[in-house]
């Protein structure tokens, strides 16, 4: 059985932490921040449980969206799952007035390949042994641009899936190696310091304490999973 471990940081300001699901072995997961209601995000775990498991029952499932020739069947899979996410939370939750947004990152591992679907936080990099960290997406909230240094904002989305009709999405997929690391975080601030950890030092315990000791007043949530 494989786990997630994670962590949430407050600081002196405040950051929501997330919803997670994961499969016993890793095979598909979810992280899902509400900004809002709390039961917004546990509506797109479920969303995207029934669709993505489904679809992989089922590979000639017909999809309610148009498969993008450049994605992998993974891939695609996972957009598609975002997207009636997005509708779902837009016509339930947002269509007469803004009442909840979620920012949310669901990934699925299959036969080497590793693909994820991702709309905001939390950062996503890769820890790889004899490497440095890989940054696989690093996002940029708005108290990012908004702040006047030194004086850094309370974290503020940018982009959240629920309050239009479409959402902008990163997708990607990418080879993994056994025992490779991913690595989530939701940070304003992505401390140059991480990138340089090795391998053996990318445990729960050490990112925190780097992250603590560089901006001791900012909130983080910080999750590991190590593929098996």
């Amino acid at each position: 059985m494989i786990s997630l471990l994670e962590r949430s940081y407050g600081g002196q300001l405040f950051r929501p932490a997330p919803e997670i699901y994961l499969e016993e072995d890793g095979s598909f997961g979810v992280i899902a921040t509400p900004w809002g209601n709390r039961n917004a995000a546990k509506k797109v775990i479920e969303t995207l449980k029934d669709y993505v498991l489904s679809a992989r029952q089922d590979l000639e499932a017909t999809s309610p969206f148009q498969k993008l020739t450049c994605l992998s069947g993974l891939a695609n899979s996972l957009r598609v799952g975002v997207m009636l996410a997005n509708d779902s939370i837009y016509r339930e939750e947002n269509k007469s007035e803004y009442m909840s947004g979620v920012e949310v990152l669901v990934f699925a591992h299959q036969e080497g390949e590793l693909s994820f679907a991702q709309v905001g936080y939390p950062h996503f990099f890769l820890a790889r042994q004899g490497m440095p960290w890989i940054p696989l997406s690093v996002q940029i909230d708005l108290s990012t641009e908004l702040s006047q240094p030194p004086e850094i904002l309370p974290p503020l989305p940018q982009n959240l899936i629920g309050l239009h009709s479409t959402t902008n999405m990163n997708v990607a997929s990418f080879k993994t190696q056994a025992h490779d690391r991913l690595v989530f975080l939701s940070h304003t601030v992505v401390s140059n310091p991480l990138f340089h950890l090795p391998y053996e030092s990318t445990s729960l315990d050490q990112v925190s304490a780097t992250l603590a000791s560089q901006y001791p007043n900012l909130p983080f949530w910080l999750g590991v999973l190590e593929l098996p």
